[in-house]
């Protein structure tokens, strides 16, 4: 009997091994796909990028980077909404990182949502100053509002972090151009969204000039 016992023990052993190689678990195993979807995404394998992405996720939940890669992967195939979904579900899990809400931002002023879009590229200025970007699209919302010196100080800071960054470049003089010259000093701001329309009050009474007039001595 004992003998039997002993012969069982090898195959026990080789059973378990057999399902750590084909059951991997833990945050190890998600950062081996992140780093495989990191690979394929330098060399612009997308699909195999988003399925190593998806992979980490779902191993770790929490993964903020590995959902970041995945948004990278679906907006470099057009899928702008998937994308936008895969940065927000990092800035969920981490806030803290500075290049999906950055990432978000952008995917935001696309959409010409531009006031998460403000919300997102002002925490991006904070978490990664060094980025050019997020100023850039700040710069471009201002000039939108018809707010001169911040639309101004937005494109500058851009400039100061990468000088040749063309679009800073033609939106500060299309703001200098467009909205600080075309406006006398002091004067209200003109914003180009589409502006809210008037409303009205219907009354029976005449207040125009003069004496107000009842309706029936109109």
């Amino acid at each position: 009997m004992m003998r039997k016992r002993l012969l069982f023990l090898p195959l026990i052993f080789f059973t378990l091994a057999a399902c750590q190689t084909t059951m991997p678990q833990g945050p190890g195993v998600a950062s081996d796909y992140y780093q495989r979807g990191q690979a394929a995404l330098a060399v612009e394998n997308y699909s195999e990028a988003i399925g190593h992405f998806n992979e980490a996720v779902r191993l770790d939940p929490r993964y903020g980077e590995a959902f970041y890669g995945l948004g990278q992967a679906y907006e470099s195939t057009g899928r702008d909404r998937l994308a936008l979904d895969a940065y927000l579900d990092a800035i969920g899990v981490q806030p803290s990182l500075g290049k999906a809400q950055a990432a978000a931002g952008k995917l935001y002023f696309e959409r010409k949502e531009y006031s998460p879009a403000e919300d997102y590229l002002k925490r991006a200025t904070t978490l990664v100053p060094a980025d050019p970007n997020p100023y850039y699209y700040l710069g471009e919302i201002y000039r939108m509002d018809g707010k001169c010196k911040a639309s101004v100080d937005m494109f500058k800071k851009a400039l100061a972090i990468d000088s040749d960054l063309l679009n800073a470049k033609d939106g500060l003089r299309r703001t200098q151009r467009e909205v600080c010259k075309s406006r006398p000093a002091g004067s209200s701001t003109t914003s180009t969204r589409p502006a809210s329309r008037p409303t009205y009050q219907k009354t029976d009474v005449f207040t125009g000039g003069g004496r107000a007039l009842k309706a029936d001595e109109w």
